[in-house]
């Protein structure tokens, strides 16, 4: 887990004490389109951003050609926010959670690793994210469908061995 801080420290003036405030780093791509393309040719650059925690701008920049931005989460959440003309037009709240994934033999397993692939899942579910064992939605169909086209796989929308493989490689866990 260490791997995931970036560690800010700070010494006061004359002190001999310090400071030392913990935070994760998260990369984020923007894609054209869901999937694991870690700034491929779906990547979206000169994306204006900024990151707020606990009321304050703590990170800003331009996505560059891969579409990446490092983003540091503090404390429990950070809003990441698209800028247009420095006004925000986008506004993604993420939140650091240290939780296994269900395993991926599950709807919710399989809800979990496509929605950190950027799948749409809809809104159901009891945080809203659309994760939930509920087999029977739409936007779970349509994104089952999306990334077993993705994998020039047969388009069935069964999650048979392979489609998890392909869920379970692509977000990495």
């Amino acid at each position: 887990m260490a791997d995931d801080l970036f560690v800010i420290a700070r010494q006061a003036f004359n002190s001999v004490l310090s400071n030392v405030l913990n935070s994760r780093v998260v990369p984020i791509f923007f894609n054209r389109s869901p999937g694991d393309d870690n700034g491929g040719d779906r990547a979206i650059p000169n994306l204006n951003w900024q990151v707020r925690a606990q009321g304050l701008v703590i990170q800003n920049g331009i996505t560059g050609n891969d579409g990446r931005i490092d983003m540091i989460i503090r404390g429990p959440s950070s809003t990441l926010e698209l800028l247009h003309s420095g006004n925000p037009v986008a506004q993604y709240v993420v939140r650091a959670s240290t939780a296994a994934l269900d395993a991926v033999t599950t709807v919710s397993g399989q809800k979990q690793r496509m929605r950190l692939l950027g799948y749409q899942l809809g809104h159901g579910g009891p945080d809203g994210n659309g994760v939930d064992n509920d087999p029977n939605v739409l936007e779970y169909e349509r994104s089952v469908l999306d990334i077993q086209a993705e994998h020039n796989a047969t388009t069935n929308a069964v999650v048979d061995a392979n489609t998890r493989t392909f869920m379970t490689n692509d977000a990495g866990v």
